[in-house]
This record gives structure tokens, sequence and C-alpha cells, in this order.
């Protein structure tokens, strides 16, 4: 057994399949949102239109609104490798 690690290029249609972000379910998606507009509305406002939740606008709302409740639903969502 190898551990080496293969490369693999994908074509652009492909990359159109790709999701990520903050959970794949639309729930978490507007649970979150829900609790941006009420903690950080500067931030919810800037990227409220946004398809998908990334860390960086996560990490937006943190400075804006301090760590309290979000910091464990933000590393739920992008676990630390």
């Amino acid at each position: 057994m190898s551990n080496s690690q293969t490369i693999t290029t994908l074509e652009l249609d492909e990359l159109a399949h790709i999701t990520g972000g903050a959970a794949a379910t639309t729930d978490s998606q507007v649970k979150l949102r829900q609790l941006a507009s009420q903690y950080c509305p500067a931030t919810y406002d800037k990227f409220k239109s946004a398809p998908q939740i990334t860390r960086p606008m996560g990490e937006r709302c943190l400075d804006e609104a301090g760590l309290g409740m979000f910091k464990g639903r933000l590393d739920a969502y992008f676990p630390k490798r």
C-alpha cells in the first residue's frame, strides 16, 4: 500500500458539482443566517445574497459580534484539520 497521493484534473463542468461551505444543508444555512442577522448585522447585510456561507464570512461575523455562541458552531461547520 502506498501513501502517495494522486492528483486528478477536473474539467470546468465538474466544478459546478462541488459543494462546500457551512454545512451542506439548507437548514444549517438558514439558522446561521438568522443568527448573523441578529448578532452581526453589517456582515449579514454585506453577504445576505451570497449563495453559501464560508468560513471567512463567519470570521468576519465573529469580529463584528465577538466570539460568543458562534465559535462552537463555526468550528462544527468548518473543522480544523
